[in-house]
């Protein structure tokens, strides 16, 4: 099966040897998109993008180019920060319901798991930055 690519225009603000700094602009590709409500780029009129690529020094600041990434990787983005979250606090809260009377601790039971999730998840940030890759790309303009 073919992954498709989730892409953006953007322009090039920094270049070093082995990154590329692409600011996006949200444009016309969001307003026809499905995916624009748990995107992260709907939430912003613009987003600075750090893509790591081994031909840095082919680019220039100022320079249009294609920002992309496999929209498999997009719904795995997705998968992590919102879905799992979720599914934990309910669970937590479901079992702290059973268990426990006051109301304020079912609530501090149930938002422990999802904070002890985001610490393990910012903790691993350099590893899911090897598996969510953008690619950049020169546009045809």
């Amino acid at each position: 099966m073919e992954d498709h690519l989730i892409e953006q225009k953007g322009k090039v603000i920094a270049v070093s040897a082995t990154e590329v700094s692409v600011k996006i602009e949200r444009g016309e590709a969001c307003a026809g998109c499905k995916n624009k409500a748990s995107c992260q780029m709907g939430k912003s009129e613009e987003q600075i993008i750090i893509v790591g690529t081994k031909q840095a020094n082919t680019y220039s600041i100022g320079e249009k180019v294609n920002v992309s990434m496999k929209t498999s990787l997009g719904l795995k983005a997705v998968l992590y920060a919102y879905v799992l979250p979720l599914v934990f606090l309910l669970v937590a809260f479901g079992i702290a319901y059973q268990f426990v009377a006051s109301e304020l601790m079912q609530i501090g039971i149930a938002l422990l798991p999802v904070i002890v999730y985001y610490l393990i998840l910012y903790k691993m940030r350099y590893k899911t930055e090897k598996t969510f890759q953008f690619y950049v790309s020169k546009t045809n303009e």
